[in-house]
């Protein structure tokens, strides 16, 4: 979040952008500080963060004008000493660098940075209550929203023993097949089933009780669970994996849903195993070359990428939400949901720098058999497989709202998708294929790329300017100084950066 420089971004007096949005709120306070002030910052706190500028009006036709704040150092004051006021909030949040005054056409504004809060920080909140940012305002937050925070506080939730619960309600089918795999890596096992399950962490030693007692984890019960004992607990357990004959279409023709009649008692060990194989069905194994003309690695890769992101969300999964887990398998991409908001930055998810994980128990069942690896090693796998392929960038979705995360894998790149979307002819296909292979180029550089394969010049000029007319090729500089760039999306952006990082890291070692 950055403080915004009204002198290059609000282009007249009257302006509609930048305007208010989940991250922008505008507010009057040009004697004092507005009522609603603490509700805004109580709400960006528990959701995505947000900027909060003083001495902005909006009028009924959703354009703004500077008013100036009179007397701004005042209101800086009375910010700080609100902050420090228990009465007012329940903990300082605002620092000194997050408030600064500004002043657009001599009139004076006060610009305040709110970052959202760490998840075992949250809720925020100010004396009307708790607050949570939406699409359309500030408001109180919901019941299941405030359970939500209370709950996202305890850390790793899936450790928490159940009473009441035991080793009948586990799918012994399952636990058979888990322990084939523990002892195809040469795990030394007991043959009596409650000692293999305390081994393995399912069954835990109730220590706040004076019997020492073994009692079933929600993690075990989650991950090896009957249906029935699992719902149970988890009255809206949920998980779907959905395939789609095309991107378009409403209807699926193939479903893994928990509770079907087809899928009678499935928990989170055997839908793993049922839908993995599912997705990698979905990865055309294309025979693709990569610069050296040796055999490319998109097949091992898209299989590698959809592992992780199935294993990320099932243990990353808040399983006492209303959202369920859900993987929609389409042609051009794989879709990974899961209830919970992601407990680290998308950046920090991506580059692998740390890992805070909801379902530790979950995560461990998952690493004891070798699905799970390496802390952090799930963004970095499906960022490469992105990047070694030239594949659109992958797309996380982070809904502080509703509570859940979405990533998107991309299984296409940018001309497969456009050419279905426009129906490209074979010069476009080419302009457009040699865009995304390089940063920026001039019209020589495509014409000397060509060989004389695709017609004389002045037909891949007509392709080229239609490709820029319609915001698919991007055109900076005049004359022997143009360049240009196929139009990248935020998240490719965000990915290219991330790559430069990674780049620049290694050089340093």
């Amino acid at each position: 979040m950055k403080f915004i420089d009204f002198s290059e971004q609000a282009q007249q007096k009257n302006f509609t952008e930048p305007a208010e949005s989940k991250e922008l709120e505008y507010k009057l306070s040009q004697n004092k500080l507005s009522k609603s002030f603490w509700e805004t910052v109580s709400a960006f706190a528990n959701t995505d963060g947000g900027l909060i500028v003083l001495g902005v009006s909006e009028d009924k036709k959703g354009s703004y004008q500077v008013v100036e704040v009179k007397n701004a150092s005042e209101i800086r004051t009375q910010i700080f000493n609100g902050n420090n006021n228990l009465e007012c909030i329940s903990r300082p949040i605002i620092n000194n660098n997050d408030v600064l005054i500004t002043t657009y056409e001599q009139k004076q504004l006060l610009q305040v940075i709110i970052h959202p809060e760490q998840y075992n920080s949250r809720p925020v909140s100010v004396t009307k209550g708790t607050y949570v940012r939406t699409d359309d305002g500030d408001r109180l937050a919901t019941a299941e929203q405030l359970k939500y925070f209370a709950i996202e506080r305890q850390g790793e939730i899936d450790t928490r023993l159940l009473n009441n619960f035991g080793s009948d309600d586990l799918e012994q089918a399952d636990l058979q097949s888990y322990k084939a795999l523990l002892k195809a890596k040469k795990a030394n096992l007991t043959a009596d089933t409650k000692e293999f399950l305390a081994d393995i962490g399912v069954l835990k030693k109730d220590r706040t009780s004076n019997e020492n007692e073994l009692k079933l984890s929600e993690g075990g019960l989650l991950f090896f669970g009957k249906f029935n004992a699992i719902m149970d607990r988890f009255p809206r357990f949920q998980l779907d994996y959905m395939k789609y004959a095309k991107d378009s279409d409403i209807d699926w023709k193939d479903r893994v849903s928990v509770g079907d009649m087809n899928f009678p008692s499935l928990n989170i060990f055997s839908f793993y195993n049922i839908v993995l194989p599912k997705l990698v069905a979905g990865i055309d194994d294309k025979y693709l070359q990569d610069a050296d003309l040796t055999r490319g690695t998109y097949y091992a890769d898209l299989k590698l990428a959809a592992k992780e992101a199935l294993v990320n969300a099932l243990m990353h999964a808040y399983y006492d939400g209303d959202v369920a887990v859900k993987i929609v398998d389409r042609p051009s991409y794989f879709e990974f949901t899961n209830p919970g908001d992601m407990r680290v930055s998308k950046e920090s998810f991506l580059r692998g720098q740390t890992s805070i994980i909801r379902n530790s128990q979950i995560a461990l069942l998952f690493r004891k058999i070798g699905i799970s690896e390496k802390a952090a090693s799930g963004g970095p796998r499906i960022l490469k497989s992105a990047s070694n392929n030239h594949l659109l960038a992958p797309e996380i979705k982070i809904d502080s709202e509703h509570n859940f995360t979405t990533i998107r894998i991309w299984k296409v790149d940018a001309l497969t998708l456009l050419n279905d979307k426009f129906e490209l002819d074979k010069v476009q296909r080419f302009i457009i294929d040699y865009a995304s292979r390089v940063k920026t180029f001039k019209f020589n550089d495509l014409i000397a790329k060509s060989a004389g394969d695709y017609g004389s010049q002045s037909k891949i000029r007509q392709r080229l300017n239609i490709l820029v007319e319609s915001g698919i090729i991007n055109v900076t500089g005049q004359g022997r100084a143009t360049f240009y760039q196929l139009l990248k999306t935020p998240a490719q952006k965000k990915v290219e950066k991330i790559m430069n990082l990674w780049d620049l890291e290694k050089s340093l070692y």
